[in-house]
Parts: C-alpha cells; sequence; structure tokens
C-alpha cells in the first residue's frame, strides 16, 4: 500500500512538470496568435486566401498555447472564411467550435457571436429550422445582457426567417419590434431592418406601405447606401411594382439591382434578382430571354449550393416549359423542384418548431422565476435540510455500494460483449479484403474494356477513311470509261445502260465524299476564323446555281446584317451545303407550285440563328424523329444514302450548336441552327 502511494507522488510531481512546461510554453507563443490574428483582421476584405492562412496560424497557435479565447476567435474567424468563399459546411464545422468553446468558457459575448454567425449560415443555406434555433438562443441572452441595439439585431434575423418560410405576420412583428429598437438605440440605424419590412409588407400585398418604407431607406442614407441596402430597396421596389402590374418599373428597378449585385459580386442576390427578371420576361412572353437569365442564375446557385434559389429556379422552368408545351422537360424540372423542397424544412414544421421555441423561453423564465423562490425557501429552512442532508448522504452511500456491484456485473458483460465483437470485426475485415479484390478485378476488366472500344472506334475511323480513298480510284477509273463510252458508242441501249452506270458511279462518290467528311468532322479540331455569313451563303448559292435553275427554284436570300463571328469556317459551309442541298433535292416539282427556298440568318441573345425554309415535299411526322439519324432517309423519294442532314447534326454538335426541324404556319419545312459566335 505504502509503494503505491510513493507511485501516485512521483506521478503527480511529473505531470505537474509537465503541465507547467505547457504553460510556459502556451505563454510564449500567445503574442504570436494575437499577430497572427491582427494579419487576419488587415487581410480579411482584400485576399481571402492570405486571411485564412493566417486564422489558421492564430488558430494552432492558440490550441497549442491553450488560449481558449483565442481559439473561440480563431474558430468563428477561419468559419467566417469559408462562409467567403462559399463552402458552407466547413464554415458551419468552425462556428460550431468556436459556439462550443466559448459555452465552455463562459464567454458569453463569443457564445452570441458564435450564435449569430451560425443563424446567419443557416439561413444563407435555406436551413431556417436551424437557423430560427440559434438566434432565439441569441435573442435570449441579448435580452438578458439589456443591449437594445443586439436585440434589434437578433429581432431583424429572426423576422427575415419567418418572412421565408411565408408566416409574414410573425415577420412583420419581429422586424417593426428591430426597427423601432434601432431607432431607440441608435437612431438612422435602421436600415436593414427597415428594408426587410418593406418586403415583408410587399408579402402582406401592402403595397403602398412598402414603398414608404423603401423610400425612407434611401432617404435615410442619401445616395450613400451600402450596396446591400442599395440593392435590397431597388429589388423590393421592383417586386412592389410587379406585384402592382407595372412591368416597366418593376424591371428598371430589378436592373438597377443587378447592376449592383454584379458590381461587387454579391453571388446570392445575382441569383435572386435574375430570377424575378426571368419571371418578368415569362409574364411578357419572352421565354428564351427568360430562359437565359433563370440557367445564369441557376449555375450560381448550384455552384455555391443555395437551395432556395435553386428550388425556386427549376420551378420557374417548369412553367416555361410547360408553357411552351414541352411537357417532358417540364415534367423533369418540376420533378426537381419538388426534390429541393423536400430538403428545405416542411413551413408547418417549421412554425411548430417556433413555436415550442417561444414556449421553452417561457418555461425557462418561470423556472428562473420558481427556483428563486425555493432559494427563499432553503435558506429559511436551513436546519432542517442538514439534517436530511445527512439521511440522504447515508441512502447515497448505499446506492453507491450496490451501484459498484451492477457496474462489477455489467464490466463482466461488457468484457464478453468486448470479445465478440473482435471475432466480428475480424470476420468483417476477411469479407472486405475478398470485396477489395474483387473491386479490383473488376475495374481491371473495366479498363481493358475501355481501351479496346477505344482501339475499335480508331480502326472503325481508318476503316471509313481507307475503304473510302481505295474505292475512289476504281470509281473515278469506272466513271472515266463511261464518259468515254458515252462519246463513242452509238448504239442507244448500250448509251442506256452506260449513263445508268455513270449515274450510279456518281451516287457512289457521293455517298463516299460524306464518308470521308463523317471522318473530317470526328477527327478534326475546331479552328475559329472571322466568318463573313453573307459571303459564305453567296458561295454556296453559286456552286448550286445551275441545278436550282434547272429546278425553277427561286432562291430569296434574307440574311440580315450579321457581325462577322468567330467559328470553324469548314464546318458552317459543311452545314449550310447540306440544309441547302436537301431543300433544293426534295423540291416540289408540280407545275402549279413555283417553288423557292428561303435563307435567314439574325443575331439573338449572343448566338448566330441561322434558318433555311422551303416549300417542297416536306418531312411525314412519322419519321421527323429520325430525320438526324445515319442513313435515314425522309422520303422514299429520295436517291441519296440518308447522310446529308446526319453530317449536319455531327458539324453542329461539334460546334456545340443547336439544331431542330420544325413546320411554319404555313406548313413549309424549316430547319432552324442556333451557333455561338467563337
Amino acid at each position: 500500500m505504502f509503494s503505491k502511494h510513493i507511485i501516485c507522488l512521483i506521478s503527480f510531481f511529473v505531470l505537474s512538470s509537465i503541465l507547467a512546461a505547457g504553460v510556459l510554453l502556451g505563454q510564449n507563443k500567445k503574442p504570436a496568435a494575437d499577430e497572427a490574428f491582427k494579419k487576419f483582421v488587415s487581410y480579411r476584405q482584400t485576399d481571402l486566401d492570405s486571411a485564412l492562412y493566417y486564422a489558421e496560424v492564430a488558430l494552432n497557435l492558440g490550441y497549442e498555447s491553450q488560449d481558449s479565447m483565442m481559439v473561440v476567435r480563431a474558430e468563428r474567424a477561419v468559419g467566417w472564411i469559408y462562409q467567403k468563399k462559399g463552402d458552407f459546411e466547413q464554415a458551419i464545422k468552425h462556428y460550431s467550435i468556436s459556439l462550443q468553446v466559448a459555452k465552455n468558457n463562459g464567454f458569453e459575448d463569443r457564445v452570441i457571436y458564435a450564435l449569430n454567425s451560425l443563424g446567419i449560415i443557416h439561413y444563407e443555406n435555406g436551413e431556417y429550422d436551424q437557423a430560427l434555433v440559434y438566434h432565439l438562443e441569441s435573442l435570449g441572452l441579448r435580452e438578458r445582457q439589456g443591449n437594445k441595439l443586439d436585440v434589434a439585431i437578433s429581432a431583424n434575423n429572426i423576422g427575415l426567417i419567418y418572412y421565408q418560410i411565408r408566416n409574414y405576420v410573425l415577420a412583420a412583428d419581429y422586424l417593426t419590434r428591430s426597427v423601432s429598437l434601432y431607432r431607440e438605440a441608435k437612431p438612422g440605424s435602421e436600415l436593414p431592418a427597415l428594408v426587410n419590412l418593406a418586403l415583408c409588407m410587399t408579402s402582406l400585398n401592402r403595397h403602398d406601405q412598402a414603398l414608404q418604407y423603401y423610400e425612407e431607406a434611401l432617404d435615410l442614407c442619401e445616395n450613400e447606401c451600402g450596396e446591400n441596402i442599395a440593392f435590397e430597396s431597388y429589388r423590393g421596389i421592383g417586386l412592389s411594382h410587379y406585384a402592382n402590374g407595372d412591368q416597366k418599373l418593376a424591371r428598371e428597378y430589378f436592373l438597377k439591382a443587378l447592376k449592383i449585385a454584379r458590381e461587387y459580386d454579391l453571388k446570392i442576390r445575382i441569383t435572386s434578382v435574375l430570377y424575378n427578371l426571368a419571371r418578368l420576361d415569362v409574364d411578357m412572353g419572352k421565354m428564351d430571354s427568360a430562359l437565359v437569365k433563370v440557367w445564369e442564375g441557376q449555375e450560381i446557385a448550384s455552384k455555391h449550393n443555395y437551395k432556395h434559389w435553386s428550388s425556386k429556379n427549376y420551378g420557374l422552368l417548369a412553367r416555361i416549359y410547360a408553357l411552351e408545351e414541352d411537357f417532358e422537360l417540364a415534367y423533369k424540372y418540376q420533378t426537381i423542384n419538388d426534390s429541393l423542397k423536400n430538403l428545405i424544412i416542411n413551413e408547418d414544421v417549421i412554425i411548430r418548431m417556433a413555436s415550442s421555441q417561444a414556449n421553452y423561453q417561457e418555461r425557462e423564465n418561470l423556472e428562473t422565476i420558481q427556483s428563486q423562490d425555493e432559494e427563499i425557501s432553503r435558506r429559511t429552512t436551513l436546519l432542517a435540510l442538514f439534517a436530511i442532508i445527512i439521511v440522504l448522504i447515508t441512502v447515497i452511500l448505499v446506492i453507491l455500494y450496490r451501484v459498484n456491484k451492477l457496474r462489477k456485473k455489467i464490466n463482466r458483460q461488457l468484457s464478453d460483449a468486448n470479445a465478440i465483437i473482435e471475432t466480428k470485426n475480424k470476420e468483417l475485415n476477411d469479407i472486405n479484403s475478398v470485396l477489395e479484390e474483387k473491386v479490383k478485378e473488376r475495374t481491371k476488366e473495366l479498363k481493358e474494356t475501355n481501351e479496346a472500344l477505344l482501339q475499335s472506334n480508331i480502326d472503325l475511323d481508318n476503316f471509313i477513311y481507307k475503304t473510302s480513298h481505295d474505292i475512289r480510284g476504281p470509281l473515278a477509273t469506272l466513271q472515266g470509261m463511261c464518259n468515254v463510252a458515252l462519246i463513242d458508242i452509238d448504239d442507244a441501249q448500250s448509251l442506256d445502260y452506260f449513263q445508268k452506270i455513270g449515274m450510279t458511279a456518281n451516287r457512289l462518290n457521293v455517298i463516299l465524299s460524306k464518308l470521308l467528311i463523317i471522318n473530317q468532322i470526328n477527327n478534326s479540331l475546331i479552328t475559329l476564323h472571322e466568318i463573313d455569313i453573307r459571303k459564305v451563303v453567296k458561295d454556296i448559292l453559286k456552286e448550286y446555281k445551275k441545278e436550282l435553275v434547272a429546278k425553277y427554284i427561286k432562291v430569296e436570300n434574307k440574311i440580315e446584317e450579321v457581325p462577322a463571328f468567330k467559328s470553324d469556317d469548314a464546318l458552317v459551309k459543311i452545314i449550310l451545303n447540306n440544309l441547302i442541298s436537301n431543300a433544293s433535292k426534295f423540291y416540289n416539282s408540280s407545275d402549279r407550285i413555283e417553288s423557292w427556298i428561303k435563307i435567314e440568318a439574325t443575331r439573338l441573345n449572343g448566338r448566330v440563328e441561322l434558318k433555311v425554309i422551303d416549300n417542297g415535299i416536306g418531312i411525314d411526322d412519322k419519321v421527323a424523329g429520325k430525320i438526324f439519324d445515319i442513313f435515314s432517309k425522309a422520303s422514299e423519294v429520295s436517291d441519296s444514302a440518308g447522310l446529308g442532314l446526319y453530317l449536319v447534326r455531327l458539324a453542329v454538335e461539334k460546334l456545340r450548336g443547336t439544331i431542330n426541324h420544325s413546320k411554319t404556319r404555313e406548313g413549309h419545312t424549316q430547319f432552324t441552327v442556333g451557333l455561338p459566335m467563337g
């Protein structure tokens, strides 16, 4: 027993020495941590990467020096930078650590800061239930401290959450309280809450009152509003005018808001105002313009994981395609919208949770009052309690004895359970090893299959190229012999045979040429040149002049003044050549109809749109969906191989463009090609 005491005493002195050395080392690192944090502050508005570096240095030094306050500040700083970078998952992680350390050490002010940061980031991420929990807790702490300005901030944040879950009445209550507190504590500081209250009034259809609040907000900052206030004011005024049916004024203010958002690179705000402008375009029937805006906004929302705006964008896409009667795409995007809505907490659940939280606050206050009454009662009955405590100690000792026996029994059971777990773990490891081997085998097989498929495609391209070249030589000889025979032979029947052989050889030559073009498109690299579309069309029409005149086909060249754009001239020529050839080939040979081909080119939304329209025999609806497939023929009248429109599709896809076939109102055949302008 004596030796055990000696060992414990030695261990205590060794541990005390280690802790003392650690404290000395930690004290030496505190100034370095403070210096690193100052560097973070100086860089945070200009260079986020440098700011992150110094914040992490301060964090590591804070942990090493066991400086809890520095750990709390640095964790929140690192979270702030990740929030600015759009990495919400990392930001929430660091904010949560800051909150926990602050709570453990009783840093109430830092607890409030961390709660506020967590509430804001969950709000921005569309997780309104979590945001409400943090802001309500923050509100309780701030009310206890009695700082009106801080209470106003929390009330404003809670009002915003209720606004997002469409509880506008409750949102208006909190926001009205926030504006009032701001004006009492610091007149002129109520701008954010005033703008949010105006938004709430818009949603409550009190548009005149909303416009009044927006004007008050803009007057307060006197043309020196910060970017966030100016943005929200302009966007809110736009929403009010939109609700009043004044689309012109609504667009004017939405565009002002968009200009500010782009100037200051406010990602989430760019997304929101693009949605408003797109919705306005849909109401005005400008579907193409609306789609451009929605997809631009959705690209930002997807990149930064803005679930709320992703849901709104996909809902608007579903509406657009439904109006366009493309019900397949409408159903697709509505499904995505429904899925995203399920990720965002249900409105009723949030309202019930908010109600529960409010009840919790009320119960907490009642418990505080009750505990005070009990404390008074305990002080008056201290002597009686002393006797009770002695009895309780005796009872506790008995309970401890029984608990100790139970603990020993449980320890034995735990030991047996651990043995079983170790056995199961060993079995799992064996299974994992087998699975890893199988995965390696399947991966190797997949790689070999991919390599074989790639080689097969290369061999196929080489085969088409070589075969086409090898056949064209004898084919040219055959054509030459037919031409000579047509000159030298007088027999009518023989001449007829040689003419048919010559025509067949010409058709085969055309097919081989198109196969070579397919190989050329598949294997060529895009080379961008300045394209003068008028000149390209003019040159192609020269090639077809003889054929068009012979068929009495009138060509209407309706190309507008389209500025030169950059694209691959060879691929553009292939597209136009085959579309014009197709229109000429399937002309209406009736003497009662004057055949014509219209060629149009316009610039639309940063793209060049080419149209080739003809009044030929048309395309049967039964085969319309397959006309761009290889060897697909639009009509049995054609003596072609069905490669022309396939070549067009390949060339358009190579240029990352679009092509579609449709009928005009008069029933004429129309092909529309959209190409990017370089």
